[in-house]
């Protein structure tokens, strides 16, 4: 139907979900039914036993102090009447609340019997008795179900499921009915509304009746936040003001997305719905199929103020393909308005995705049949299209081998019998054994228990301590029990590392075993041995497990020519899955297989040579992929190549698509080279984020999971900026944010590891910031740098002058935007006063350098509110840690960068030989005197601790309050603790002993950190531990533990003792962290 107002149809399928008003955008022909009151149900002979029970069993309704027994005597009179030919309204209500609690099925024409019998006044008070008498379930004399009437309590639903279909039939007349009747029964229902309850119906019934809707919304507004007993609300509202309020309730932010309300709303309301879809789509909790049904009513209103709604969520799966329904429809708005949004981002947008895919379905439409604007939009698309010859191309996108006839494979040459020259053995790299067994489980039982546990593993009895059992008892109790342990996953990467080297080969079986059921937790158990079996394994993950081959690598490279002496009798061996296994195996290694190939003779080492001779692009898994059935190439960029002039044809994409396919960040198929080398770096990435988005609308099925993983291989700086938001969104748990971490460092720009160093701090979920971090540090050991050194070069400098200020043109005059102690920016007008914020443009500015100035300064301002925090925080750590840098990093990362700048000149410092001194405003260092600091370029710099400073610490507090400087945190006004010499002298903090501290100050300690369970096994928390700057850690008991997940907050615990984990006096530990871990601890029962 044409909506005449607001220029839309209602969708055929909508509008039987659309409870139906006067005067509404859905017309209304009803009629009542005729012949409905000869087959009336509301009759003494229709009531079950249970309802008639209801009308003998009266209580006393008289009696205050207590509540009636049975039912309401004048509720049952009313009823009675009723069914004895003497119908009121409430007697209606009354056997129409025991019909519906039987769930009689003729109750539905109800309503119709009232009208034809009565008349619509009737049937409408009837509708509206319900909000004045309810049927309170009892048990029938015969023992079935029975009940009692009684007034409807206040707070109690108005209208259940049973009677809703009756009370949209009496709506629905009304909407039809002339309009003195409809006049009359107003009248009549304002009688109705002296309860709440009456209210509410009252207003469904007869929606138009504006004062009284709002009235009722003022009430709704007044109840209960998360009840949706009052939802018939949403069908009698009549503005967007009305609907805007309602949405701060929960209960209507889950109710509203439903058919028949959203579908009433857009009726009654149109155009001015938009607001609340808006707000809808910006519910990250809202569930799937509401956002479905939000997206599908957006898209049936016209306009660029509907589309615009849809443009900012173009990302999100149910808002993709409607837009592009919508811009099929009405082409001219959608290139107009999706060209202006692809202008001002990215080509990796969504605006931008979609407008290419507009524009290839608009391929047959006549420019000159669109307006200029539009026309224009689609005449730049086209025109940047290249064109796409074939010639100069690399074979691997012109006839790559699996575009060929595959020949019948020569049966191979075997050499059966072959054993390898080598002795089972493992090969440590220095160190690394002594580090493993170090690596030993911090909780377990008693060592006085391990000869009962010994017993019990021996019996076959369970244990829930087996694996520290292993890794710490002596080995020649457990040594005999190997061959009969059976050990489960949970918790090996802890412990398996003992494990392994204390037992050696002797363990082999079982770890084995374990790094089969998960290879990528546990596989890297198996690095040091050198066996036929983990060969085999080893050859195994890296032709058929992506996600092992980095492990499968690991170890051809760490075992080298002993790797290929395993693997060389299986190269040679009986044709199979074994064999195509060793020989790409020792392709990876190809020097080291020719030498172990020679051991055995010419023969072998002439078959090993023949295979690694072969082409690699030769080399195909038994299954080549074909293009997935998600992905539509035609709406793919196209991939430039000759300096931009040229682009690759639709064959050669469809090749390059396979070669992706092939390929993962470890193991890039041999093609993939050609293929960069040929193509327009910049092009490729947004290629590759194309085909990536396609995934990801199409759900992100997981056997295509190299949609997301190409991005490492081909992905540059603007599909990072694109997916780091991306990893933010996705569900928590979700494997997409782990392999995106990985995407992420290994396309490895300082714009990646920027974003990978946000995602460590930012992301929700705790493992997914652990997994960002354990990225980050493979980065820097990559680097050969520490995780905080690294960390110190991805501070961002925002475009920043080097002296940590930014100029804003407004054309005729200029502001500068400068920082506080706290990074906060603020803004200094051309006549040097300072502004509380960036002023609007004046009519003398450029209107165009005034917004682009704005958008600057709030991009900065957003920027700041995290990057700022973080800077402050990794700063104050690195002062208690008593972190250093040389001169040239200080000089580099403090001295002259814009953003840390502002903050190192309100810090002391101090040099490792005691110096203390800071940055004088012009970048000078000077000491407590204020005498001139040169460094000596060997020399190394910390942000000085107060307990470093001494006797100086109040000189240098009075000087920096001098000069006003305001320091970004605690430094020299930080809480200081030292430890008496009794207490230096101890094992333990006896002063902490049974001190009280409150629960949630303990969870508030370990997420803010440095503080971990100690142990880290999962469980109830009954210890936590602080590392010290030697390796060691204090230990803190805690008693009750804490349980894990939800916490009451504000009960309590007690400390059981404060040691050094390893032993040892708290006088031999840092002095800094021992303060701070007072302090840390003294903080619990504040």
């Amino acid at each position: 139907m044409r909506d005449s107002g607001g220029g839309f149809e209602l969708p055929d399928g909508a509008r039987g979900h659309v409870h139906p008003r006067r005067g509404g955008r859905t017309g209304v022909d009803a009629a009542p039914l005729r012949g409905a009151a000869a087959d009336r149900v509301d009759v003494r002979a229709e009531l079950s036993e249970g309802s008639r029970a209801a009308l003998t069993g009266v209580g006393d309704g008289d009696d205050s102090a207590r509540r009636p027994v049975g039912s309401l005597p004048h509720l049952v009179r009313a009823a009675e009447a009723h069914l004895d030919g003497s119908p009121t309204p409430l007697g209606a209500a009354a056997v129409l609340r025991l019909l519906a609690n039987q769930e009689h099925p003729r109750v539905p024409r109800l309503v119709d019997a009232w009208v034809e019998a009565h008349d619509l006044v009737f049937a409408a008070r009837a509708i509206a008795g319900l909000a004045r008498v309810e049927a309170v379930h009892c048990p029938a004399p015969s023992g079935g179900h029975g009940w009692h009437l009684r007034e409807l309590r206040p707070g109690s639903c108005a209208i259940r499921w049973q009677e809703r279909d009756l009370a949209l039939r009496a709506r629905t007349l009304l909407a039809a009915c002339p309009d003195a009747v409809h006049a009359e029964v107003v009248a009549a229902l304002a009688g109705s509304r002296d309860t709440p309850q009456g209210r509410l119906l009252v207003s469904y019934l007869v929606p138009t009746e504006r004062e009284w809707a709002e009235e009722v919304v003022a009430e709704v507004l007044r109840g209960p936040r998360d009840s949706a007993d009052s939802d018939p609300v949403l069908a009698a509202l009549g503005t967007a003001d009305q609907l805007t309020r309602l949405l701060g309730l929960d209960w209507v932010v889950r109710r509203l997305p439903t058919p028949e309300f959203l579908w009433t709303a857009l009726d009654v309301l149109g155009h001015d719905l938009l607001p609340a879809l808006d707000r809808l789509l910006g519910t990250p909790e809202l569930p799937e199929p509401a956002r479905d049904l939000v997206a599908e009513v957006l898209a049936v209103l016209p306009g660029d103020d509907a589309f615009a709604v849809l443009l900012p969520r173009l990302g999100q799966r149910e808002v993709r393909p409607l837009a592009r329904a919508v811009a099929g429809r009405d082409p001219e708005r959608a290139l107009r308005l999706l060209a202006a949004e692809a202008e001002i981002g990215p080509a990796t947008s969504d605006a931008a995705i979609v407008l290419r895919s507009l524009v290839v379905g608009l391929a047959d439409l006549d420019v000159r049949d669109l307006p200029e604007a539009a026309g224009a939009v689609l005449a730049r698309e086209r025109a940047a299209r290249r064109a796409a010859p074939a010639e100069g191309l690399p074979p691997v996108l012109t006839s790559p081998p699996w575009a060929r006839e595959r020949r019948e494979a020569e049966a191979p040459v075997v050499v059966a019998g072959l054993e390898p020259l080598v002795r089972p053995h493992l090969r440590w790299e220095p160190g690394e054994r002594e580090g493993w067994l170090a690596k030993q489980p911090r909780t377990g039982p008693d060592p006085a228990d391990w000869t009962a546990l010994a017993d019990a593993c021996a019996d076959g009895r369970p244990t829930n301590h087996g694996s520290v059992l292993f890794a710490r008892a002596p080995e020649e109790l457990v040594r005999p029990l190997l061959a009969r342990w059976n050990p489960e996953p949970w918790a090996a990467e802890q412990w398996g590392r003992p494990v392994v080297a204390r037992f050696g080969l002797d363990v082999l079986p079982r770890v084995l075993a374990l790094g089969q059921v998960r290879p990528t937790s546990l596989g890297g158990l198996l690095a040091p041995f050198a066996t036929p079996e983990v060969a085999g394994v080893m050859a195994d993950w890296l032709s058929r497990f992506k996600h092992a081959r980095p492990i499968a690598r690991g170890w051809l490279e760490r075992h080298g020519v002993d790797a290929a002496r395993l693997l060389a009798p299986v190269a040679v061996g009986p044709a199979g899955t074994e064999r195509r296994a060793a020989e790409h195996a020792l392709r990876q290694i190809p020097e080291h297989a020719l030498t172990a190939a020679r051991e055995h003779g010419e023969r072998v080492a002439a078959i090993v040579a023949a295979s690694l001779a072969l082409d690699p692009l030769d080399v195909l898994p038994v299954r080549v992929p074909a293009v997935p059935a998600w992905l539509e190439p035609d709406l793919l960029p196209q991939v430039l190549r000759d300096g931009g002039r040229t682009a690759l044809p639709e064959g050669a994409v469809r090749h390059l698509l396979v070669v992706l396919a092939l390929s993962t960040p470890e193991d890039p198929h041999a093609g993939l080279e050609q293929a960069r080398e040929a193509c327009d770096p910049a092009s490729l990435a947004r290629f590759a984020w194309a085909v990536f988005d396609q995934w990801r609308m199409a759900g992100a099925p997981h056997p295509d999971r190299w949609a997301l993983t190409c991005l490492a291989l081909v992905g540059d700086d603007q599909v990072v900026r694109a997916l780091g938001p991306l990893l933010a969104a996705w569900p928590v748990g979700s494997a997409k944010a782990d392999v995106g971490l990985a995407v992420l460092a290994r396309i490895g720009t300082d714009v990646a590891l920027t974003c990978l160093d946000d995602a460590s701090r930012r992301l929700r979920n705790k493992w997914l910031r652990g997994r960002a971090r354990q990225e980050l540090d493979g980065v820097a050991t990559a680097r050969g740098l520490s995780a905080e050194e690294l960390s110190d070069r991805l501070v961002p400098d925002f475009g920043l002058s080097p002296d940590g200020a930014l100029e804003l043109d407004f054309g005729p005059r200029r502001f500068v935007v400068g920082f506080d102690e706290q990074l906060r920016p603020h803004v200094t007008g051309p006549d040097g006063k300072r502004l509380k914020s960036l002023p609007k443009p004046g009519a003398r500015d450029d209107a165009a350098l005034a917004a682009r100035a704005h958008e600057r300064f709030a991009a900065l301002k957003r920027d700041l509110r995290t990057s700022a925090a973080e800077q402050l925080t990794r700063l104050e750590r690195a002062m208690v840690a008593g972190r250093t840098w040389g001169v040239e990093e200080f000089t580099r990362l403090f001295t002259g960068h814009p953003l840390l700048w502002p903050l190192g000149r309100r810090l002391v410092w101090t040099t490792e030989a005691g110096l203390a001194f800071r940055l004088a405003e012009d970048r000078t260092l000077g000491d407590l005197h204020e005498s001139p600091v040169v460094l000596g370029p060997d020399e190394r710099v910390a942000i000085a601790h107060p307990l470093r400073l001494g006797a100086d610490l109040a000189a240098w507090a009075e000087l920096l309050a001098d000069y006003e400087v305001l320091q970004p945190f605690p430094q020299l006004g930080r809480a200081v603790h030292r430890l008496t010499a009794e207490e230096g002298g101890a094992d333990e903090l006896a002063r902490f002993r049974d001190f009280p501290v409150l629960n949630g100050k303990v969870v508030a300690l370990l997420d803010r950190g440095p503080w971990s369970q100690a142990g880290g096994l999962g469980g109830p928390i009954g210890r936590v531990r602080r590392a010290l700057p030697d390796g060691r850690g204090v230990v803190v008991g805690l008693d009750p533990a804490l349980p894990r997940g939800r916490v009451p907050v504000g009960t309590g615990q007690r400390i059981t003792e404060v040691r050094i984990a390893e032993r040892g006096p708290f006088g031999t530990a840092d002095p800094v962290v021992v303060s701070e871990v007072v302090e840390d601890l003294l903080g619990l029962a504040r």
